[in-house]
């Protein structure tokens, strides 16, 4: 690298936007030693990046490096504006597809000359490492130095769109969840990571969740959208399956919280308890539990 003349003025250093750091900040992970040997390990923020790296950093060249690839891999701002920096269950449905697609995508075209001496995004950073406020600018980045020509890059974008709009599970299939529980949360988690299908399917996905119930709950959701990648009867077929699992498990609960009563009854009493089991369509414990209440609730005990 050619170094700052002493006879010359150093010119100040770049204003770079929050969308250039955080690209400058994946693509040294990449490079590390493009600006200098060690350079990633100065780094003590995305935000101070700049000044973190001052010192021993040519400005002429590091100026015209991010202009260069800014002009051949970034995307108008416009054109990702789909992208929600709000919606955490969109945020790690992309970084997921993102993070299958990159390795998988052809590239048609070489990149510039001057860009073969540095590293290209071959694979992204793993969606499990990174937390829920930097999802939005990572999901950027990562767009940002995937190394494609626009026209390829807008192509594989729009498709991504696409399936966003198709991939959500609906409201109505995942209503009987609740955000706030978060013994069910955890018990959905347990259920997904035990399944079958990461195994049969090949499947990948990855995200980051803390105790935070709000967390827990996207990572659900995320999933779910996620399973779009085997259809959508298996989609839905995977999530029925899933609340029936976990209406079997309340309801041998609420059976184990329940103590034996033996009594006998007269012939009349249960030829009448057999006419309010079909009348009512319900079970003999439940309607004698049910005109006990009502018993108590019209007599109460003095």
């Amino acid at each position: 690298m050619i170094m700052n003349s002493p006879f010359t003025e150093t010119p100040p250093l770049p204003h770079l936007s929050k969308r250039e750091k955080y690209w400058l900040r994946l693509h040294l992970s990449y490079n590390s030693d493009w600006v200098y040997p060690g350079s990633s390990e100065k780094i003590k923020s995305v935000e101070s990046i700049v000044e973190d790296l001052a010192d021993n950093w040519n400005r002429y060249y590091m100026s015209s490096h991010i202009r260069t690839w800014k002009e051949a891999y970034f995307l108008p701002n416009n054109e990702l504006s789909w992208i929600s920096a709000d919606n955490d269950r969109q945020l790690i449905w992309l970084l997921n597809e993102l993070n299958i697609a990159i390795p998988n995508i052809i590239v048609r075209d070489p990149p510039p000359s001057r860009f073969l001496q540095v590293q290209i995004l071959l694979q992204p950073p793993d969606p499990a490492t990174i937390p829920s406020e930097r999802r939005y600018h990572s999901v950027i980045a990562t767009i940002d130095a995937w190394a494609i020509r626009l026209d390829q890059k807008r192509e594989v974008l729009d498709k991504m769109r696409q399936y966003w709009d198709q991939c959500q599970i609906t409201w109505s299939q995942i209503k009987w969840l609740n955000k706030r529980d978060i013994s069910q949360l955890n018990w959905a988690i347990e259920y997904i990571n035990k399944s079958m299908l990461w195994k049969q399917h090949d499947l990948l996905f990855s995200c980051r969740h803390s105790s935070d119930p709000k967390e827990k709950y996207t990572y659900i959701l995320g999933f779910l959208d996620h399973l779009y990648r085997l259809g959508k009867d298996s989609q839905e077929l995977f999530t029925i399956k899933m609340r029936k699992t976990w209406s079997q498990k309340k309801y041998r609960e609420s059976e184990k919280a329940k103590k034996q009563v033996y009594f006998s009854l007269s012939d009349e009493a249960r030829r009448h308890l057999e006419q309010l089991e079909k009348a009512r369509k319900q079970s003999k414990n439940r309607i004698i539990e049910d005109l006990l209440s009502q018993a108590v609730k019209s007599k109460p005990f003095e």
